[in-house]
């Protein structure tokens, strides 16, 4: 089963879809960028306050604006930090938000 936010406007398609073994992010405007990550790859997730969702794959951080009241938003978020926090994690349920210097799940 998959899980897509799309954040997309009139002038950048923009959209992060959570699968099963792993995650795809679009973002562009006229140059469309598409890229694949299974979980392994990816070190942090973060949600910030203002609920912009973050992940990070090496030097490389992508964000996502996401929807708190959008049920497959939260889905969508749920399952990309189970499947990167790996099996025996504590996973809380609702948006995994963080504070102060500390605010990325480690792999």
């Amino acid at each position: 089963m998959a899980f897509v936010i799309r954040a997309s406007s009139f002038f950048v398609k923009h959209y992060l879809k959570v699968t099963d073994w792993g995650v795809v992010f679009m973002e562009g405007a006229a140059i469309v960028s598409k890229r694949k990550f299974n979980f392994q790859q990816i070190d942090y997730v973060l949600l910030s306050g203002n609920n912009l969702l973050s992940f990070q794959v090496g030097d490389e951080v992508f964000k996502i604006p996401v929807k708190a009241h959008k049920p497959k938003h939260v889905n969508a978020v749920n399952l990309l930090v189970s499947k990167v926090n790996g099996p025996g994690e504590l996973n809380t349920g609702g948006f995994p938000v963080m504070q102060q210097t500390t605010n990325a799940y480690p792999r």
